[in-house]
């Protein structure tokens, strides 16, 4: 990662740490049980794939603590030692904090996913959610994953799906509606889907990702910005994104999805 794309991307998330608009609250401990508490509403699937009691006993690494709801569910199966990264110092804070009010214990860090800074085969297990596709080197911050996982050792990981809901809803607006039909899905996400440089992947292009991996297994998952729930495109405001929401056939887009692999979520679990 360069100093420029560095930048980009570590100023859009040290400008808020994902999740951190959930946190509704007069204290902070308020903010962090208000925030847990909407992110497993509006993202149920994320416990489902997560399964967290999984974690017990292990030395796990999670990549992008974000706000620190996943790294707490972590913590509370007592693994055998906890670790959590992440690009920013802003999320670094926000997660030591709850940690410290909710009296969780880990080693929090600002590191890069694409170097990480831990030696070949420690960790039994890494956890990643919706980190990795901001790395310009997507495919290099898989490969650090396998290097420091164990032999036996397992992650769970997503990434963004190319062929979403979501990404034809940003197309829509910024292809069509601006009379450029011919932008491709890869300019969309990288300019308008949260940090500059955000990839898409589609499932072949993930298994490429993984393929130095023993066990792979790949599926899809609708997310909340596929069906416009919760605080989903705040940074699109206005009267599309109003008309969008009152009009939006969320039953029709989840009958299409259980025929069709479509979803911005591309879930991915891993064996070394």
């Amino acid at each position: 990662m360069n100093n420029l794309e560095f930048n980009k991307v570590h100023d859009f998330w040290n400008s808020e740490s994902c999740g951190e608009r959930y946190a509704i609250g007069d204290s902070s401990i308020e903010k962090f049980l208000n925030e847990e508490k909407n992110r497993y509403k509006l993202e149920p699937y994320i416990k489902k794939f997560a399964n967290f009691n999984e974690y017990k006993n292990k030395d796990v690494l999670e990549i992008g603590v974000g706000f620190g709801c996943d790294h707490s569910q972590i913590a509370r199966q007592k693994p055998n030692s906890l670790t959590g990264i992440d690009l920013t110092q802003r999320a670094i804070d926000n997660t030591n904090l709850r940690f410290k009010i909710l009296k969780l214990n880990s080693t929090l860090k600002i590191d890069n996913a694409e170097n990480l800074s831990f030696e070949d085969n420690t960790f039994d297990a890494i956890y990643s959610w919706g980190v990795l596709h901001h790395s310009p080197d997507t495919k290099k911050c898989f490969n650090e994953l396998h290097r420091v996982l164990k032999p036996g050792g397992f992650g769970k990981v997503m990434i963004y799906h190319k062929h979403s809901p979501a990404g034809w809803m940003l197309w829509i607006k910024y292809g069509l509606f601006k009379f450029k039909p011919f932008r491709s899905l890869e300019n969309i996400y990288n300019n308008y889907l949260e940090s500059p440089g955000t990839k898409a992947f589609t499932i072949e292009e993930a298994k490429e990702l993984v393929k130095q991996f023993v066990n792979v297994e790949i599926s899809v998952q609708l997310s909340h910005g596929d069906l416009l729930e919760g605080n989903v495109g705040a940074r699109h405001k206005g009267w599309m994104l109003t008309f969008a929401k009152c009009m939006y056939p969320k039953l029709l887009i989840k009958l299409i999805a259980k025929f069709f692999p479509i979803g911005l979520f591309l879930l991915i679990k891993v064996e070394k």
